[in-house]
């Protein structure tokens, strides 16, 4: 589960990132991010160790990032896209 949620924080994290661009990806990344939070959390109560603490981690900075990307680029979006 630490594994797994690692990777997902690493990809929303990454979405989050490029959602500045292609603000679609803040949309995709938001639930991509808090997915890899949960299994990071889990992980974290089944193993102790540096995966499950780096997933964590990147999975906090993933959320906070990815929703404020979300809220800035993403909502506009689907704003323009409603009134289009």
């Amino acid at each position: 589960m630490a594994i797994a949620g690692l990777i997902i924080a690493i990809i929303g994290l990454v979405c989050g990132f490029i959602g500045f661009a292609v603000p679609i990806l803040s949309i995709i990344g938001l639930p991509v991010a808090i997915v890899g939070l949960i299994l990071s959390c889990i992980g974290m109560k089944r193993q102790k160790g540096g995966v499950a603490t780096a997933g964590l981690v990147i999975g906090i900075i993933a959320v906070v990032f990815t929703a404020i990307t979300f809220f800035t680029c993403g909502i506009c979006v689907l704003c323009v896209a409603a009134a289009v």
